[in-house]
């Protein structure tokens, strides 16, 4: 009987290792949003290169993306042909154009009580720039876009950031780590993404932001007088 016991534990730690071992690597990991966090670009995940882009529309003139939610999503950020090549316009929260610097004191917004900024052209950059419909992503498309896609740390044209996928119909978009402008200088670069949402907090000093490194995807409350990047929808 002792000898049957040993075969059964041996049996159950060679499945418990296969399991382990089964583990997505790709699997999200939460992140704090803490400005400290430099991670490494090729933590933890294997990279792949990003081939050609299928499946793409012109929606009120700029190119798009359908992933079977409930907004149409850019395939560029703000103003990305235009400020600094491929990543365009960088922004505090509710303001429409870049500056020299970034602090409590040049923000616009911060400590203003303000609803949600969507398709206000005093307020959401996307709107005032792309127009025909184009707007800055609630916390909610944004949440619907973390949770209803595949999330894979990768590479576009040499660049880090996210190949996001849809579980819906596998179309997909790219949102390259563009850092984040604190004390008046980027930080970050090709490390961690973030992207600003409409929707502000309560406090009236933050807003709501996408914020990841290649370890995890967060939305999360950002200072509203960081300067971040904007992924524009349209609405179907």
């Amino acid at each position: 009987m002792r000898g049957k016991g040993f075969i059964v534990c041996g049996i159950l730690l060679f499945t418990a290792c296969l399991g382990v071992m089964a583990q997505n690597p790709f699997e999200d990991r939460p992140v704090k949003d803490l400005p400290s966090a430099k991670p490494s670009p090729t933590a933890r995940v294997n990279p792949i290169e990003i081939g050609n882009i299928a499946e793409r529309k012109t929606v009120g003139k700029r190119e798009s993306a359908d992933l079977g939610l409930s907004v149409i999503w850019a395939t560029s950020n703000i103003d990305a042909a235009n400020v600094r090549g491929y990543y365009g316009r960088i922004v505090a929260w509710g303001e429409l154009l870049e500056k020299s610097s970034y602090t409590p004191s040049t923000s616009a917004n911060y400590g203003i009580a303000r609803g949600d900024i969507k398709g206000d052209v005093n307020f959401d950059v996307a709107a005032q720039q792309w127009g025909n419909g184009w707007r800055m992503p609630t916390y909610a498309e944004m949440k619907e876009l973390r949770e209803k896609c595949t999330w894979t740390w990768a590479k576009e044209s040499g660049r880090w950031g996210y190949k996001i996928v849809s579980k819906i119909n596998r179309n997909y978009i790219f949102l390259p780590a563009v850092g984040i402008n604190r004390s008046n200088k980027i930080d970050e670069m090709n490390h961690s993404g973030y992207y600003w949402t409409s929707t502000p907090l309560s406090n009236h000093n933050s807003a709501y932001r996408l914020t990841f490194t290649s370890s995890g995807i967060n939305i999360l409350e950002g200072s509203r007088y960081d300067g971040c990047y904007i992924r524009a929808v349209h609405s179907r």
